[in-house]
């Protein structure tokens, strides 16, 4: 195979994706017909019958895939961890379920399985969620908490947001305990030993920080929780499609993940797992509509020449995890996006990313610690984050702008996060840039 060739979406691949976007082509199928998409919003619509073969990137099964992400290309952008710009494959898969609503021909793509497939889930073991963070609480009320009592144990590395949802449990009465990190910027094993007691009911943590990419060891989180009566909610918004996932192998219980983020889907549209086994034990912990088997024509005893009735309405439950998850259609438009992407980062392999990207880590952590900054990530992860403190570090825009380099700036930290984009050119232009403390 000659150098252009293994530059060239593999074939199985290129018609998988195809399929996710119902085969209609997209890029010239709008280009320029509708407002928002680009070019101007005057002139006829194209047919689809018209449009011509979606034409694949040069680089899309090679990294750095650049010429896939146009968006990024006049500046270093090294945020992935923040927002993921869209691969060229979401925007047209985007503008095919445009095409598809302006005439009403169906169209879309279902992303559970792909996702299920991502994490080595069974497929019905995946729902959708408007976000990582509702993923978690539905998982909390499936439990019963906070009325039922109990012990949860989370850390100081878990997301963020979490931290409201749990001080809240707390005022009500519910035990919570968050494990601090160590001197070494990690969560020890032995410190989550000590924190879950018996009586624990949920062990909720992230896989990755977003704070400083630390990486829990989550068959062993698992297993030690599970000793305990307690079972595992994690939270994979910083590691699905960025590192290798394997809920079955790990045997984590619950699990929720954004798609903005490494899958280069959006915000208000993600998944939730839930172990299937656990069912029998759970709550819904919502009402919606689809989780009924009748949801469209369903029993009613309201209208003319209905079947009379004692009550006004009869449902029939659906008894899968969506049956207690999910209620309502999920947002189809980023949804068909999201598909295009994940099926995109499978036909590279999430290892291989992993692999790709561990250099640019590698010289990041190398560099920075060289130039005297105090790096917070651990030597040892293998995620996409590398993560120096520092204070008011908003003032470091300074150094990056001229540079046009990207990277999130909070009140005393500062993240790194290359993506499949990136090369190790990039990692020397922030090295200049950043300079010393």
């Amino acid at each position: 195979m000659n150098e252009v060739e293994s530059q060239v979406l593999p074939e199985a691949s290129r018609r998988r994706w195809l399929k996710s976007i119902g085969g209609a082509s997209i890029a010239g199928l709008l280009g320029g017909q509708l407002t928002g998409c680009g070019g101007s919003s005057g002139g006829a619509p194209i047919s689809p019958a018209s449009a011509a073969e979606p034409q694949t990137p040069a680089d899309a099964s090679s990294l750095p895939a650049k010429a896939l992400f146009p968006g990024v290309a006049d500046r270093v952008y090294l945020n992935g961890a923040a927002d993921h710009p869209w691969n060229q494959y979401a925007t047209d898969a985007l503008k095919g379920y445009a095409q598809s609503k302006l005439s009403l021909v169906g169209g879309g793509a279902t992303a559970t399985a792909k996702f299920a497939a991502l994490i080595n889930a069974d497929a019905d073991e995946v729902t959708y969620v408007p976000s990582t963070s509702m993923g978690e609480y539905l998982v909390t009320k499936s439990l019963g908490l906070p009325a039922s009592g109990g012990r949860v144990v989370t850390d100081a590395l878990h997301f963020v947001g979490s931290f409201y949802m749990y001080e809240q449990y707390r005022l009500q009465g519910l035990d919570v305990v968050t494990v601090p990190m160590n001197a070494d910027y990690r969560i020890p094993l032995s410190a989550l030993d000590a924190a879950i007691s018996p009586g624990t009911k949920l062990v909720a943590i992230s896989h990755v920080s977003l704070y400083n990419g630390f990486t829990h060891d989550l068959k062993a989180v698992c297993d030690l929780a599970h000793s305990r009566g307690a079972l595992v909610y994690v939270d994979l918004i910083q590691s699905a499609g960025a590192i290798p996932v394997d809920v079955k192998a790990a045997g984590v219980d619950f699990a929720a993940c954004g798609t903005y983020k490494w899958l280069m889907g959006d915000f208000g549209f993600a998944f939730l797992y839930v172990r299937k086994s656990l069912l029998s034990q759970l709550q819904r912990p919502w009402y919606g509509y689809r989780q009924t088997r009748n949801f469209a024509a369903p029993i009613l005893h309201v209208y003319p020449l209905d079947a009379p009735g004692s009550v006004p309405y009869e449902s029939a439950q659906i008894n899968s995890v969506a049956g207690y998850f999910a209620g309502s259609f999920p947002a189809s438009s980023v949804e068909a996006a999201c598909a295009a992407s994940i099926d995109w980062i499978q036909s590279i392999g999430v290892e291989k990313i992993q692999a790709y990207r561990k250099p640019m880590t590698d010289a990041l952590q190398a560099g920075l610690r060289a130039r005297g900054f105090q790096v917070v990530t651990p030597p040892e992860t293998v995620s996409p984050i590398v993560t120096f403190s520092y204070a008011n570090a908003s003032q470091l825009s300074s150094r990056l702008s001229p540079a046009k380099v990207e990277i999130t700036l909070r009140a005393n930290h500062a993240r790194i996060s290359p993506s499949v984009y990136n090369d190790i050119s990039d990692i020397d232009k922030f090295l200049a840039a950043i300079g010393t403390p």
